[in-house]
């Protein structure tokens, strides 16, 4: 029984953390309108890394929701 009630609070804590860092990395790129040409790079990596923090969350929602399931 604590096993899974430690495993739920765990998977439920990244789950936020990853969701809390996607939408501050989608709402501070919309703010950056205008990018320097030497900032190019660091706008494309920021792309990469909202999407991979964006399916990061999306799957940990799933986990999520088929821990309640089960």
């Amino acid at each position: 029984m604590t096993n899974w009630v430690l495993e739920t609070i765990g998977l439920l804590v990244t789950t936020i953390g990853a969701l809390i860092a996607f939408l501050h990395l989608h709402r501070t790129s919309r703010e950056m309108t205008v990018i320097p040409a030497e900032c190019a790079p660091l706008a494309r990596d920021r792309r990469l890394l909202m999407i991979t923090m964006g399916l990061m969350a999306g799957w940990f929602i799933i986990q999520y929701v088929g821990l309640l399931i089960t």
